[in-house]
């Protein structure tokens, strides 16, 4: 490949954006270029082979294929930027990297630039939607000064995020250290022990009156709130200093205050303390002997005092630690670690009693994309309030991820579906911005899931919103079999990617006839799939590949098992077209159309022989897309059936101009067309539609005799169904059609 597509400059050039991370401990991530086109990875390592950022050299790495690339994740664990294309070993080689990055490695840090050559394989916006990808670019959008812009902003990015998690990952460690000293970090605790071991000190057979005070900085001490004490009576915690300890104690408080230090007088003392770092608060311990204080206890004072103004500053780090570690800087409530926290903590009386709620913003990077920092934090802002004020009677709220929320709630005052849809759809006007947002819910009882840890949990309602978006559903609730199913679907998914791989599928054919004499006028291909010598039909694994779109490698194999069953039949004999489903992502895929075309060209296959079945509702929502590529199949003499007709909407102008020659009658018709009117009304109205605009009509799903002379009595002429024969291999095919052979 050629590398004129980068511009290069002189090396003084190279000079990334500005950063705001300090240069002398700024260490920069690395970055990986993923390619299988040596050049063009050659034409990247020398374009950035002058990467410098504060100073500092940036290492690049390189593989040349998914596997591989995967193997150096492993070994790296300060990769900042993955330089990726779509297309290497596989079709979809990159795409299933960005997965295991993303799903199996669990790193969510690093910035994930697709780079592709072919952005038909991986269209910008279908890529953008499923993966959790940063950028994407055309490898012939992107130049010299565009790659190292680029290259420069995502490393500052991941910076900032890899010293954010360091610093939460070090402050969570502090602080669940700290709580291991128990009433040490307590403050009531504290102060208690406090009480004790000054009493303890300067006690004895001496009566003492100590009291605990807390002042504000701008306050005097006649407005210092009380805490505790001994030896005082008449006053609760939170009120202001009894008036007497104002007068004995009034003059040394103004100097301890002043002067920010301890004073001695006599028999009374006040110990001074600093509050935290920023000296908005201070303590003040008085202390009352009855008899006046020696040098040598004054003394025990001083000293054990420097413990206490330790301990005193620690309860202020742990509070600080614990707001950093367990609140949410931006809107300053609970976040992500504070409600694992709350889950791993709650008892079974507690779970059994509670439900989760959690909802999450669509499409919320699009959104950081679209507006200004500040502009962003205020809608965030405005969308929590909304959720706050419109979530009643919650336990908590806790802000779990930039675009996640999760709310606690006691089940008896949990909101209704009607609440939480009310909240699905919202419009904000912020800095002259006009900012929509729409959120999937989920609702979970605490008490299905209680045997898991609290990070399962949350993976948990994390999948469970992915489903809701795959079902179009805006608020789900979890059900107790869904974690099997997701279990299930894992195990299918896994099995399914080898069973592609390892070619395990066969086809089973169930023929069209003749209704009037049951002789054989062409053949429907059913997918099967026998793992360890069981069958499984399509109906258990077609879903799933369809959410994966390990559709878009099952429909080709079948395909050629068409091409291969055409020639099986001709060397018998036989020649029956054979009807096989496609959907839109078949259709709109010029790989897909060219494998059909190349199998009539180079296996020497009549092209009337092969029927394309899409169904009547993918052919009228797609339509427009659609609709040229049916006629040049059309046009190449290959036959195009709609299936599933009458269970859709269709355009009376989309039909008369469908590229299409057999529209077939839906089973749900034909099983009730004995006793059903309104079936009767719809094959009537199918099979009048197709002598009009010229069809034929094929009906499914025929059992009875009397099913099968409704039909002929309205005009139709061709069906299948277990009337005449079931899906069979097709050996068991060829003694069928030896039976059944045209006379």
């Amino acid at each position: 490949m050629s590398d004129d597509r980068f511009v290069f400059q002189e090396e003084s050039d190279n000079i990334p954006p500005e950063s705001p991370f300090n240069t002398d401990s700024y260490k920069p991530g690395k970055i990986l270029t993923v390619d299988d086109d040596i050049n063009y990875q050659k034409s990247l390592l020398y374009s950035l082979r002058d990467l410098v950022i504060k100073g500092k050299p940036v290492e690049i790495l390189t593989a040349n294929s998914a596997a591989e690339a995967a193997r150096v994740l492993t070994q790296h664990d300060d990769i900042a930027i993955i330089l990726l294309d779509v297309v290497m070993e596989q079709d979809d080689a990159g795409l299933r990297l960005v997965d295991t990055i993303r799903y199996v490695q669990g790193n969510a840090l690093i910035r994930i630039i697709l780079l592709t050559g072919q952005p038909g394989v991986a269209p910008r916006k279908e890529v953008m939607h499923k993966y959790d990808i940063n950028e994407y670019w055309n490898k012939s959008e992107i130049d010299h000064d565009t790659l190292k812009s680029v290259i420069a902003a995502n490393l500052r990015s991941w910076h900032s995020m890899y010293e954010l998690e360091q610093a939460r990952i070090g402050l969570q460690m502090v602080v669940d250290a700290s709580r291991h000293l128990a009433s040490k970090y307590d403050k009531k605790s504290f102060i208690q022990v406090v009480l004790k071991e000054i009493g303890y000190l300067i006690g004895g057979k001496n009566e003492l009156t100590l009291c605990v005070a807390q002042v504000d900085s701008d306050n005097s001490y006649e407005k210092a709130s009380f805490i505790a004490g001994v030896g005082i009576s008449g006053v609760r915690p939170g009120e202001h200093l009894p008036d007497s300890l104002c007068d004995e104690f009034g003059q040394l408080c103004e100097h301890a205050l002043r002067e920010e230090n301890h004073q001695f007088n006599h028999n009374r003392s006040v110990l001074y303390f600093c509050g935290n770092n920023e000296h908005s608060y201070c303590y003040m311990v008085l202390v009352k002997a009855r008899q006046n204080l020696s040098d040598y206890h004054i003394h025990l004072l001083q000293v054990f005092s420097e413990n206490i103004s330790s301990g005193f500053m620690q309860l202020s780090l742990v509070n600080q630690l614990s707001k950093l570690a367990y609140q949410d800087t931006e809107l300053r409530i609970n976040n992500r670690n504070w409600l694992l926290r709350e889950l791993n903590t709650m008892n079974t009386s507690d779970l059994n009693e509670s439900e989760l709620i959690i909802l999450e913003i669509d499409q919320y990077d699009s959104r950081v994309l679209s507006f200004d920092e500040h502009s962003l934090c205020e809608a965030i802002k405005a969308i929590y309030l909304n959720i706050n004020n419109t979530l009643k009677h919650s336990l908590a709220i806790a802000r779990i991820s930039v675009d996640g929320f999760a709310v606690l709630y006691n089940k008896q005052k949990a909101p209704t579906d009607s609440t939480l849809i009310s909240l699905i759809n919202q419009t904000y006007e912020i800095n002259g911005y006009t900012i929509r947002y729409s959120f999937t819910i989920a609702r979970i009882e605490l008490a299905l899931i209680q045997d898991l840890p609290a990070l399962q949990q949350l993976h948990l309602a994390r999948s469970l919103l992915c489903y809701a978006r795959q079902q179009g559903n805006g608020v789900i609730s979890y059900q107790p079999g869904y974690r099997d199913h997701l279990v299930r679907d894992y195990q299918y998914l896994s099995d399914l990617m080898t069973a592609i791989e390892n070619q395990e599928f066969y086809l089973a054919f169930q023929p069209q006839v003749d209704i009037h004499n049951n002789h054989p006028v062409g053949l429907e291909a059913l997918i099967r799939w026998k793992k360890n010598g069981k069958v499984i039909l399509p109906g258990e694994f077609i879903p799933l590949a369809e959410r994966t779109g390990l559709i878009s490698k099952i429909d080709p194999i079948v395909v050629r098992l068409v091409a291969d069953a055409i020639h099986h039949l001709k060397r018998e004999g036989y020649q029956l077209p054979i009807s096989f489903n496609a959907t839109v992502k078949d259709i709109s895929n010029p790989e897909y159309i060219q494998l059909v075309m190349d199998l009539i060209e180079t296996e020497n296959i009549s092209s009337e022989l092969f029927d394309i079945e899409i169904t009547e509702t993918q052919a009228m929502e797609s339509y427009q897309d659609i609709h040229p590529v049916l006629e040049k199949l059309h046009d190449a003499g290959i036959h195009i059936s709609i299936d599933d007709f009458g269970t859709g909407y269709s355009s009376l102008s989309h039909i008369s101009q469908l590229a299409a020659d057999t529209i077939k009658i839906d089973i749900a018709f034909v099983t009730h067309l004995d006793k059903d009117k309104a079936s009767q009304k719809v094959v009537e109205m199918v099979i009048n539609l197709a002598s009009i605009f010229g069809f034929s009509v094929i009906a499914e799903g025929i059992e009875t005799e009397l099913q099968k002379q409704e039909l002929i009595d309205r005009g139709c002429h061709i069906g299948q169904g277990f009337l005449y024969a079931r899906p069979m291999p097709i050996d068991e095919l060829l003694v069928w059609l030896g039976n059944n052979r045209t006379a």
